[in-house]
């Protein structure tokens, strides 16, 4: 094993480098060295009581690690990260229940991130967090750990055009109890379960990875410069905030979805101004962003799971195994039989 280098930022999953070291058959990629520059990617497999699923990590360079996590989580599951040089990382949480604590007794840092959001911390060298997944959660991530200069230099940022909370935390490199969190746009969520859901294996997974990567980086920023993105800590009568909780609320809810009635009542929005700003915001009307996501759900059980085309139907909320065919093959153009098939 090389001695590895105390400023690269794979040192932050230390531990899954030195498990991948140590036992390489558990992971799904061809063993290259851990600390390798041309490294494709490692795969931490969960499956024992604890959780269903897998991590992929996946370094492009020495300043940037990421990480994509699908998995149910049937107890909760803990791991410490180390970072080993200042670092920004940016989580773009689909579903889960995730919180981060510092391991330092002295600190009361513990910071929740919400699912439906991306949230962007400061973590600063050698100084260790536990990351908590709460149990009987389906955890659906993309974690992108950078180094500062990295993102600056290589993403264009200006902080005179970010909300003033945002460049506080990316330029004074700002920890608080409270990571700052921004809702993720439809565009965002598909990226997301692309990246989960990708058929590529190799050389051509990591580029493909890393194109994807950029392309969210390009989409968070892009929408904060905007300004249409805006913090989910809002005041309490906030028309976005209450836009974000419906979103939050069909997310975790896509199976059996609310109707508009009831989810302008949980929200407390009239029911025809929620139909309205919804499509205004998400740019997509409430249907469509509960349609798409179950049948993104439902594409990545077929990928990855034994269940059968009607338990798949059943999983994300149709009765009806017709009813999921015709609308799965309108979706994507394929037939759920043949998307194993391929």
């Amino acid at each position: 094993m090389l001695d590895p280098n105390p400023q690269d930022i794979n040192r932050i999953y230390q531990g899954f480098n030195e498990a991948y070291d140590d036992s390489p058959d558990k992971f799904d990629f061809v063993r290259i060295d851990p600390f390798c520059d041309n490294n494709n990617g490692v795969r931490l497999g969960l499956n024992n009581t604890v959780a269903k699923g897998y991590w992929d990590l996946f370094r492009a360079n020495g300043d940037l690690l990421i990480c994509i996590a699908d998995g149910m989580y049937g107890h909760q599951y803990q791991q410490t990260i180390l970072p080993r040089q200042d670092v920004l990382t940016l989580r773009f949480v689909l579903s889960g229940a995730l919180r981060l604590s510092s391991t330092d007794t002295l600190s009361d840092a513990d910071a929740l991130i919400p699912q439906a959001c991306a949230s962007v911390l400061y973590m600063p060298k050698d100084k260790e967090f536990d990351l908590t997944v709460a149990g009987g959660s389906h955890l659906c991530s993309v974690t992108i750990h950078i180094a500062p200069e990295f993102l600056y230099a290589g993403f264009g940022i200006e902080p005179e055009r970010l909300p003033m909370g945002l460049a506080d935390v990316l330029y004074n490199r700002k920890f608080e109890n409270t990571p700052y969190n921004l809702p993720l746009t439809p565009a965002m969520m598909n990226n997301i379960l692309e990246l989960v859901n990708m058929p590529y294996a190799g050389a051509r997974r990591r580029l493909f990875t890393e194109a994807k990567t950029a392309e969210l980086i390009c989409l968070l920023f892009q929408e904060a410069e905007k300004g249409s993105l805006t913090d989910v800590i809002l005041p309490a009568n906030s028309r976005k905030k209450k836009l974000f909780e419906a979103q939050k609320i069909l997310v975790e809810n896509y199976a059996s979805p609310p109707t508009i009635a009831e989810l302008a009542r949980l929200t407390g929005l009239n029911r025809s101004a929620l139909s309205a700003e919804f499509k205004d915001m998400f740019g997509v009307t409430i249907f469509k962003f509960c349609q798409d996501y179950r049948l993104n759900q439902a594409r990545e059980r077929l990928l990855n799971s034994e269940l059968s085309i009607a338990q798949v139907a059943e999983s994300v909320g149709y009765d009806h195994p017709t009813n999921f065919s015709s609308a799965f093959k309108k979706r994507y153009g394929i037939l759920p039989k043949k998307i194993r098939s391929n």
